[in-house]
């Protein structure tokens, strides 16, 4: 079975420059899928323009997307906002710097209950939904999320507010989950703990995964299928095992040699 589907997907910027060219790959509920590739190589384009991102001045043009066999983007058209939320690499950029914690979870669950409810009050006051943020908070591993709730993004380390960040994504029940770089900045040990807590999500829940990384380390760790992607192409989409140990392409294969010259301080 499959869940997401994209086919021929090509991004240009303005004045015709094309960034992506023809990415085809597939993500079955339950499974990561990686994107791996050196910057610029345009796997967050990518990721983007699935969930209707991209900059000013940059749109797909060709290709098509769906999500569970209902299409969402058709030759550069967003025909609709798929289920699907996103993970960014830069969390406390991401967050609202000008609200604490707690009111932007509340804000976030007010929305999402007036969605479900038809645009009512909702299922809970907001005493009862700063009761469910908190539960947000600590399934996410969050010591202490009432303190949490309380102090701003600046006041959080970098791992802290990833945490809060994939509490977002994944309240809004997600049948897609989209991770940008999820670890950047974060120190070997917090990283850990970051890839664990979004493996254990996608076991509870049985969602997909797109995960963007330049990490081949991280890549290796948590994917089952990988595609290799250089110069807004896709050259290389298998099997991580033979991504790693039986890679085809050249570009694989020089990314994979550099990858182990650097890890040897070569």
């Amino acid at each position: 079975m499959t869940l997401l589907t994209i086919e021929g997907l090509s991004i240009e910027a303005r004045g015709g420059r094309e960034l992506v060219r023809g990415v085809a790959l597939d993500v079955a509920p339950g499974e990561i899928v990686g994107i791996v590739g050196e910057s610029g190589s345009g796997k967050t384009m990518t990721a983007l323009s699935l969930l209707g991102l991209l900059p000013d001045g940059v749109r797909a043009v060709r290709g098509s997307a769906d999500l569970g066999g209902e299409p969402f983007l058709r030759d550069g058209r967003m025909l609709a906002r798929p289920n699907a939320t996103m993970i960014f690499q830069n969390p406390t950029a991401a967050l609202n710097p000008t609200m604490r914690i707690g009111a932007q979870l509340v804000r976030l669950l007010a929305f999402l209950d007036a969605r479900r409810a038809g645009e009512h009050n909702g299922r809970t006051g907001r005493s009862g939904r700063r009761e469910r943020a908190e539960t947000l908070l600590d399934s996410v591993g969050i010591q202490d999320p009432r303190a949490v709730m309380g102090r701003y993004p600046h006041q959080l380390s970098g791992g802290m507010n990833q945490r809060v960040m994939i509490a977002m994504a994944v309240t809004a029940g997600p049948r897609l989950l989209i991770a940008d770089e999820p670890t950047t900045g974060l120190d070997v040990t917090v990283q850990a703990q970051i890839l664990e807590l979004i493996r254990s999500t996608v076991a509870d829940r049985g969602i997909g995964v797109l995960l963007v990384s330049h990490d081949m380390g991280v890549i290796a760790q948590m994917c089952r299928r990988v595609a290799v992607m250089y110069a807004g192409e896709i050259r290389e989409f298998a099997a991580a095992d033979d991504i790693f140990h039986d890679p085809k392409d050249s570009y694989t294969k020089e990314l994979l040699a550099s990858t182990a010259q650097w890890s040897r301080g070569g």
